[in-house]
C-alpha cells in the first residue's frame, strides 16, 4: 500500500463529529489524547483529521528506545553499596534480548582516553507545538463565555457557502459591541444613588465584614453601624450623614441587612451591629444582567428614593436652580431626618421608680436606686424572654407540627429550625418564676445572686441551642424560597399583633443573646452592690459560670458552622473535568474552611458571569463557578486545586515599596515574592475609603508543580478584601509549614558563589571533628575551612578547571574530577596545601558523561560512562588496586597514599557495551544497576548476564509500560526483597523478581523530579522549584521544601548527608549551599 493510499485509508477511519451529542467514540477518542471533551473543540474536528491510535505496549527490550536522545543524569546514585544478600533472582524470567558485551583487559595497558567518534545528528526532529499559558486563558475565557451567555449566543454550524452564514454573522459582531459599549459605558459612569439597587449592591460588594465579639459572644461575617454609614457616604458622595442614615434604613426596611437581634433600625455607631441577610449557600445578591435561565428571585432592595432623585428639568443645575417648588435640589432633608430621628427612637422600658411609690424610691440612697434599677431590668425582661418563647411554640411550633404547611416530615423541620427551644423554656420558666417571687416578696430585693447561682448551672441548653443555630436558619430560609405555603404562613403570622412586628429569625437569634447580657446586668448590679452584701461575693461566682457557657458557645458553634458550611459545599461541588479532580476530604476532623468569597476574573466589568467562587480550606485553595439549582448555589470547580504548599501568590507592588525582610527558609516565604510585610499596605482609617484602580485589587495565584494550571488572576471588589484574602493565606502556609516541618535547611555557604558560578557537586570530608565541603562549580573546586576560634568560615578554590560537573573523593587515595567531559584525577595533597604547587592532575579520559565509584564483586570500581553516536553507550570500569612502585606499568596511574604510604592505582576491569543511552548506574554486591530512558537493566558483573528489572508480564506494573515518556531514575534497597523504583512521574515497590510489590503504596509526584535522596523512612524528591519530603510506607507527602533553581549536590543519597543549592532568598544573584538536617523535635527554623 503507497503512503497516499495509507492515509486515504486512515481518513475512512477517522473518527468524526457530525453535530448534536457527542458520541461515545469521540469522546473516547479525545479522552485517549487527553484532550477536554468540549462541543466548540470537536466542531473542528473533521479538519483537523487527528490521528487516534492506541497507546504502544511497552516490550522488555530496550534497543527498542535507543534513538530516544535525552540527556543523561550525572551522578545519580541508584542503590549503595549493601553487605547483604541483595542479587535479584530472575530465575523464572526468559532470555532477555538485550546483549552486553565485554573486552577482557587483564593484559592490556590502559589507554588514557577514549576515541572520538563523529557525532551524528538524527536525520528528523519531531516537533509539535503544546499549547502556552496564554492559549489556555483564551481558551478557558472562550468556554467560559460560551457557557455563560444567553443560548441565543450560539450560533449554527455554518458552512462559508451558506447564504445566511454572513448574517449570522453580521448579527453576532453587532451584539458583541454593543456588550463592550455597555461595560465601557458602566466602568465610566458613576451609578445612579436614587436607585435602591444599585446602592445596596455596591454596599454590598465594598464593605468589609469581620468578626466582632460583643457581650462575649462571636459574630462572623458582620460590620457596624458606622462602617456602614462610612460606605454609604462614599457610594452617595456626599459628606450628610444623617442623609446615609435615612438611604441605609431604606434598604434596612426591605431586609437588606438586620441588627444581629433584629431590634434596632440602623444607628451611626460602632457599638450596633448588623450582617446581612445572606444565608450559607443561598443565592446572593444577583444583578439585572446576571444569567436568566436560573429562575432565581433577586433579592436586592429596589424602589428610588425620591431626594435623591435628578430634577426634571434640563436646564436645573446645582448652580442655577428650577422654578419649581419640588426640585429635588430644593428639597431640605428635615423630612428624613425626622423619620430617622423617630426610627431611632426606641420605646421606654419600664423603670423600677415607676412601680414602686415615690416614698419607697426616696427611702434608698441613689447608689442602691440605680441597683434596684439594674435588678428591675434583669427581672423584667427574662420576663419578657420567656414569652417570646412561648410566643415561638404557640404561634410557630405548633402550627407547624398540626396544619399541614409542611408536607414532608414536619417533625424533623421543626427540630432542624427550633433545636431544643423547649429545654430553653423550661429552664428559663424556672428563673423566670423565682425572681418574680423574690420582686413580689418585697419592693426592694436585697440580693438576687443566690437565685441565679441556683439555676445557671442548668444552661447547658444554651449552648446546644446556640452551636445548632446557624442549621435552624438555613432551613428555614431554604424552605421558604422552595414551600409557597410556607412562605405564606411566615407572612401571616409575622403579620400578627402578637408578633410585634418582629421577623421569626428575630425570635430564633434571642436565646443566644439572652446569654450574653446575662453578665452586662450582673457587672451593673455588682458595680453598685455594698460590700457587706452577699451578692458581691456570689455573682462573681455566677459571671464566672456564664462566661464558661459562652466559650462554649462561641466554640460548639463555631465547629458546628464549621462543619455544617463543609457538608455543604462538599454535596454542592462537582468537578467538570476528571482531570481535575482532587479528594479533598472535606468530612476529615479538623478540616476547616478558612474563608470563602466571590472574585472577579475581569477588573473591570461589573458582569456577575464574570465572578469565581474561591474556597479558602486549611490545605487547599479552590476556584469555582457559580450555578443555582433549586433554590441552591451549586460550585462546577474552575481548574485544579492547589495545595497551599503548592501556591504562591503576587500582588501589584505598591506605590512606595517596602524593602522585604530576610528568610533563611526558602519555603517560609513561599506565598509571595516577597514577604507578607512587603505585599500588606499598611492599614488606614481612610485608606478602605478610597477609590482605587482595578488593577490594584488583583491577587494573581500561581499552582507550581507538573500538575498545575497556568497562573490565574482575579479581582477583589475592595482593598480591604484584598489584604484580608492575603493575610488569610500567608498565616496558613505558616502554620503548615511549622505543622509539617521534618527536615530543617541549615546554610553552609551564602554571598560567595553568584549564580553565574553555579555549583554542581558537594562531598563532605570529616577530619578529626573538622567538616570540610568540597564545592564543585563551573569555575573550579573549592573547599571550605573554618577557624576554630573565631568559628568564621572561609572558601578557596583548590583546582582550577572550567565546567566542573562531579567530584568524587576516594577515601586515602585520590581526587576524581569531571571537568568539561574529561576526568581527571589529583593527589589529595591539594586538600591540605591550597597554596602548594601540587594542583598539577593527571588526565584520565574524555567525553566522559558522568561516573561512579562504588563496591562490586568485593573491588572499589570507577565507572565512565561515555555515550557513543547511536544512542549506545560505553561503561568503562576501573579497578582501584595497591601497586608495587618497581613494577609498575603504563597502565596506571600511581599515587601516594598519605595515610598507608603506599601507593594506589587505577587498573582496566571491563569494557561494557550497553545497547542504548545509560541516564545513571550503580553497584550492587555483584550485579550493576543500568538506567535506561524506558527501564532499568540489571547486569550480572560474573557472567554478564542482563535482565530487565521489571517483570513485562507483570499486570499490576500496566501503568508504568502503558506510558512511553516515562522515565526512570533510581532505585533504593529498603529492606530485604523490597526495592524502591523511582521514575521521574511517580515511585513503586518491586520485590526480588522485579514484579509489584501489592502490600505497598504508589507514589504520584507533584513536580518532575530529576534526582532522589533517601533517608529512611522519607524519600526526598527534587525539582527546581521545591522538595517533596514523603513517606516511603504511606506515599504521604510530609513536607514540601520550596526555593528557585533546588538541586541535589551529594553524590551518595543513601542514608547519609544530603546537601543542595539553590538561589539565595536573601541574597539576590548568589547561590546558597544547604544542608538538609532532620528535625526531632519542632524547631523555630522550621518557620
Amino acid at each position: 500500500m503507497t503512503p497516499h493510499e495509507k492515509s486515504l485509508h486512515h481518513r475512512k477511519n477517522t473518527l468524526r463529529y457530525t453535530g448534536g451529542p457527542i458520541s461515545e467514540a469521540v469522546e473516547n477518542s479525545y479522552v485517549q489524547q487527553r484532550l477536554p471533551v468540549r462541543k466548540q473543540s470537536l466542531a473542528a474536528y473533521p479538519s483537523r483529521r487527528y490521528n487516534i491510535s492506541a497507546i504502544p505496549i511497552r516490550s522488555s527490550s530496550i534497543p527498542e528506545y535507543m534513538n530516544r536522545n535525552k540527556t543523561p543524569v550525572p551522578h545519580t546514585t541508584l542503590v549503595n553499596n549493601i553487605t547483604d544478600d541483595e542479587d535479584f533472582n530472575f530465575n523464572d524470567r526468559p532470555p532477555s534480548t538485550i546483549v552486553c558485551q565485554s573486552i577482557d583487559l587483564t593484559d592490556q595497558p590502559i589507554i588514557d582516553s577514549f576515541v572520538t567518534q563523529k557525532q551524528v545528528s538524527p536525520t528528523e526532529e519531531w516537533k509539535y507545538h503544546s499549547p502556552t499559558a496564554e492559549d489556555s486563558e483564551i481558551r478557558e475565557d472562550s468556554d467560559h463565555r460560551i457557557e455563560e451567555e444567553s443560548p441565543y449566543m450560539s450560533l449554527p454550524d455554518l458552512s462559508i457557502s451558506d447564504p445566511y452564514s454572513s448574517v449570522f454573522l453580521r448579527i453576532q459582531q453587532k451584539k458583541e459591541e454593543q456588550q463592550r459599549s455597555i461595560d465601557a459605558y458602566r466602568s465610566q459612569h458613576k451609578l445612579y444613588v436614587a436607585l435602591l439597587s444599585e446602592i445596596a449592591n455596591e454596599l454590598h460588594k465594598h464593605i468589609p465584614l469581620t468578626t466582632i465579639t460583643k457581650n462575649d459572644i462571636e459574630y462572623h461575617d458582620v460590620f457596624t453601624g458606622k462602617d456602614a454609614i462610612d460606605r454609604l457616604i462614599i457610594i452617595l458622595r456626599t459628606s450628610d450623614r444623617k442623609l446615609a442614615v435615612s438611604v441605609g434604613n431604606a434598604l434596612k426596611g426591605q431586609n437588606f441587612f438586620h441588627e444581629i437581634k433584629y431590634e434596632k433600625f440602623l444607628i451611626d455607631s460602632m457599638d450596633e451591629i448588623y450582617e446581612f441577610r445572606d444565608m450559607v449557600g443561598l443565592p446572593e445578591e444577583r444583578p439585572l444582567d446576571s444569567l436568566i435561565d436560573d429562575l432565581q428571585v433577586i433579592d436586592l432592595p429596589n424602589g428610588v428614593y425620591t431626594p435623591l432623585t435628578d430634577c426634571y428639568s434640563p436646564t436645573c443645575t446645582n448652580d442655577t436652580i428650577c422654578y419649581s417648588y419640588s426640585c429635588p435640589r430644593k428639597m431640605s432633608l428635615k423630612r428624613s431626618q425626622s423619620q430617622s430621628s423617630i426610627q431611632e427612637k426606641e420605646e421606654n422600658s419600664s423603670l423600677w421608680i415607676k412601680w414602686v411609690s415615690s416614698s419607697i424610691a426616696e427611702s434608698i440612697s441613689p447608689q442602691e436606686r440605680k441597683r434596684q434599677e439594674c435588678i428591675y431590668e434583669l427581672i423584667y425582661t427574662e420576663r419578657n424572654f420567656v414569652e417570646d418563647l412561648r410566643y415561638i411554640n404557640k404561634f410557630w411550633v405548633q402550627p407547624l407540627l398540626t396544619n399541614n404547611v409542611i408536607q414532608n416530615n414536619p417533625e424533623e423541620f421543626v427540630k432542624e429550625v427550633f433545636s431544643n427551644i423547649a429545654e430553653v423554656e423550661n429552664v428559663n420558666s424556672n428563673l423566670s418564676a423565682a425572681l418574680d417571687e423574690r420582686q413580689n416578696d418585697d419592693y426592694i430585693v436585697s440580693m438576687i445572686g443566690d437565685i441565679m447561682l441556683q439555676h445557671v448551672c442548668h444552661f447547658m441548653p444554651f449552648v446546644t441551642y446556640g452551636s445548632h443555630q446557624v442549621i435552624g436558619k438555613f432551613t428555614f430560609e431554604l424552605e421558604k424560597k422552595r414551600n409557597i405555603t410556607f412562605a405564606q404562613f411566615v407572612e401571616a403570622t409575622e403579620r400578627r399583633p402578637e408578633s410585634r412586628r418582629l421577623e421569626l429569625n428575630g425570635y430564633l437569634t434571642k436565646p443566644v443573646t439572652r446569654l450574653g447580657r446575662y453578665n452586662l446586668f450582673l457587672n451593673e448590679i455588682l458595680k453598685r452592690t455594698a460590700d457587706d452584701n452577699p451578692d458581691k461575693e456570689i455573682i462573681p461566682q455566677v459571671i464566672e459560670i456564664i462566661t464558661q457557657y459562652l466559650v462554649q458557645v462561641n466554640s460548639e458553634a463555631g465547629k458546628c458552622e464549621n462543619q455544617f458550611n463543609l457538608e455543604q459545599i462538599e454535596s454542592r461541588l462537582t468537578f467538570k473535568s476528571p482531570l481535575d479532580y482532587v479528594d479533598l476530604q472535606l468530612k476529615v476532623p479538623g478540616r476547616q474552611l478558612l474563608m470563602k468569597g466571590r472574585m472577579k476574573r475581569k477588573g473591570n466589568t461589573s458582569s456577575e458571569a464574570s465572578d469565581l467562587q474561591v474556597f479558602l480550606f486549611d490545605h487547599y485553595l479552590v476556584f469555582s463557578k457559580i450555578k443555582y439549582h433549586d433554590h441552591l448555589e451549586t460550585y462546577i470547580v474552575h481548574r485544579k486545586p492547589i495545595p497551599l504548599e503548592l501556591l504562591t501568590i503576587q500582588v501589584p507592588s505598591p506605590i512606595n515599596r517596602q524593602k522585604r525582610t530576610s528568610s533563611i527558609l526558602p519555603y517560609s516565604r513561599s506565598t509571595n515574592l516577597g514577604s507578607s510585610a512587603s505585599i500588606l499596605p499598611k492599614p488606614s482609617t481612610s485608606e478602605a475609603f478610597q477609590p482605587v484602580k482595578p488593577n490594584t485589587l488583583s491577587i494573581t495565584f500561581i499552582h507550581h508543580g507538573k500538575k498545575g494550571s497556568p497562573p490565574l488572576t482575579l479581582y477583589t471588589n475592595a482593598l480591604p478584601i484584598q489584604q484580608v484574602w492575603i493575610q488569610k493565606i500567608t498565616d496558613q502556609q505558616s502554620v503548615l509549614a511549622e505543622k509539617h516541618c521534618v527536615f530543617a535547611v541549615v546554610p553552609l555557604v551564602k554571598r560567595h558563589f553568584p549564580i553565574s558560578n553555579r555549583v554542581n557537586n558537594t562531598s563532605v570530608i570529616e577530619d578529626e571533628g573538622n567538616q570540610q565541603i568540597l564545592i564543585g562549580t563551573i569555575q573550579g573546586v573549592y573547599i571550605t575551612n573554618r577557624d576554630p576560634a573565631t568559628k568564621k568560615m572561609t572558601v578557596a578554590r583548590i583546582i582550577t578547571l572550567e565546567k566542573v560537573s562531579q567530584i568524587e573523593l576516594m577515601s586515602d587515595s585520590q581526587l576524581l574530577v569531571l571537568a568539561d567531559k574529561t576526568l581527571w584525577t589529583f593527589p589529595l595533597e591539594v586538600l591540605s596545601n591550597i597554596n602548594s604547587q601540587v594542583k598539577r592532575g593527571r588526565l584520565v579520559s574524555q567525553n566522559i558523561a558522568y561516573f561512579h565509584v562504588g563496591e562490586c564483586l568485593s573491588r572499589t570500581l570507577v565507572c565512565l560512562v561515555k555515550p557513543n553516536t547511536l544512542s549506545d553507550t560505553t561503561i568503562r570500569v576501573f579497578e582501584s588496586v595497591i601497586i608495587d612502585e618497581n613494577k609498575k606499568s603504563k597502565s596506571l596511574f600511581s599515587f601516594r597514599r598519605l595515610v598507608r604510604g603506599g601507593p594506589i592505582g587505577l587498573k582496566a576491569y571491563k569494557d561494557l557495551y550497553w545497547p542504548s543511552e545509560a541516564s545513571s548506574i550503580s553497584l550492587l554486591k555483584s550485579k550493576m544497576c543500568i538506567s535506561s530512558p524506558r527501564e532499568i537493566g540489571i547486569v550480572d558483573m560474573k557472567n554478564l548476564g542482563v535482565q530487565t528489572l521489571l517483570d513485562p508480564e507483570d499486570e499490576e506494573l500496566a501503568f508504568v509500560f502503558s506510558k512511553p515518556d516515562v522515565r526512570p531514575v533510581t532505585i533504593y534497597r529498603i529492606q530485604f526483597a523490597e526495592y524502591l523504583v523511582c521514575y521521574n512521574e511517580f515511585a513503586f515497590f518491586v520485590d526480588q523478581r522485579g514484579r509489584f510489590l501489592k502490600s505497598s503504596v504508589r507514589i504520584d509526584w507533584e513536580g518532575v523530579p530529576n534526582s532522589f535522596a533517601l533517608l529512611y523512612p522519607y524519600i526526598l524528591a527534587f525539582e527546581p522549584e521545591f522538595i517533596e519530603v514523603r513517606n516511603v510506607h504511606t506515599g504521604e507527602l510530609e513536607q514540601l521544601i520550596r526555593g528557585k533553581n533546588i538541586r541535589c549536590t551529594s553524590n551518595n543519597t543513601h542514608n547519609t548527608v544530603i546537601q543542595g543549592a539553590m538561589d539565595d532568598p536573601e541574597n539576590d544573584g548568589y547561590q546558597l549551599v544547604f544542608q538538609l538536617e532532620k528535625v526531632i523535635k519542632k524547631d523555630p527554623s522550621c518557620e
